[in-house]
């Protein structure tokens, strides 16, 4: 009798998913662990109290990111953490009433975002309004994926690039780029392109981005410019970004994870950084590029 092939595509599928999104392991959390900051760079004011939003992704870097948040809110005493891990939660917790009970809002790898809020507001106005009126929001990765990207100020356009890229430091002696001792690195990761509509430097302090001239593939902008991280000031409230973070193993970068708690100390308050954007900076910062591919 002849075999059905198409009978285990169904577990050949479930096969290469598993292998793919593979659930982080004891081996990760300890590697994260060695990552995170024993303290953080400066003393908080206080432990802050953190809204993430972690609710779905289509990756591992999500579960990485949580147990990055954790360790670090155990290491360093910055943060008290409160996770929303269900999409259908977000319609009451995205609601003034709930959301001014913390000092930030941390959208963690997470897609989606659109809909309406309890309060006939869409959560996009209502994340808006938090951070106008002096709320802080934080993003890592997939943060930009959903309507949210309107508030931390570029949307997902693709991910030409995915993989070992360079990045370089296009504001190297701002303080939250102090992590990386002022060089360009290498990482491997998935890169976020913006939209041509919302992200743009005349409103963005852009910190870091793709390193071009080592990249093959252009993507899309006609400008090349591909960010990777930033800062705003939104009304009242801080904001920072940064997509780097769908690979787990972002995480075990002490760099990167440092550059993340920087960022979120920024957000905090208790890092002051210059949010001027940068295309209004006079004279332009020098970038400083990624060194040649690491063989």
């Amino acid at each position: 009798m002849r075999c059905r092939p198409f009978l285990f595509l169904p577990v050949i599928l479930a096969t290469i998913a598993s292998v793919v999104f593979a659930a982080v392991t004891p081996e990760d959390v300890e590697r994260i662990r060695a990552a995170v900051p024993r303290q953080a760079s400066v003393k908080p004011s206080k432990k802050h109290k953190v809204l993430v939003l972690s609710y779905q992704s289509h990756g591992p870097g999500r579960e990485a990111g949580e147990k990055a948040l954790e360790i670090m809110a155990e290491q360093t005493g910055a943060l008290s953490l409160e996770f929303v891990r269900d999409a259908k939660e977000l319609p009451s917790v995205m609601v003034p009433e709930y959301l001014k009970k913390y000092d930030a809002v941390l959208v963690n790898n997470s897609t989606g975002g659109r809909g309406n809020a309890d309060n006939g507001k869409t959560l996009v106005e209502n994340l808006d309004d938090y951070v106008k009126a002096g709320g802080n929001l934080i993003g890592i990765h997939a943060a930009t994926d959903n309507a949210f990207g309107a508030v931390f100020g570029g949307f997902f356009s693709g991910h030409p690039w995915s993989g070992k890229v360079a990045v370089k430091l296009d504001d190297p002696e701002h303080p939250l780029c102090k992590a990386f001792g002022g060089q360009g690195f290498w990482t491997s990761d998935e890169i976020y392109q913006f939209n041509k509509g919302v992200y743009t430097r005349d409103k963005l302090r852009v910190l870091l981005s793709l390193d071009m001239d080592k990249v093959k593939k252009r993507g899309g902008r006609e400008d090349n410019d591909n960010a990777i991280a930033w800062i705003k000031q939104h009304g009242k409230g801080r904001v920072f970004y940064c997509s780097l973070g769908h690979n787990p193993r972002a995480f075990h970068d002490p760099k990167i994870v440092r550059f993340l708690l920087d960022g979120i100390q920024y957000a905090l308050g208790d890092i002051k950084a210059d949010a001027t954007p940068s295309a209004k900076l006079d004279p332009q910062p020098k970038s400083v590029l990624a060194p040649p591919e690491p063989k």
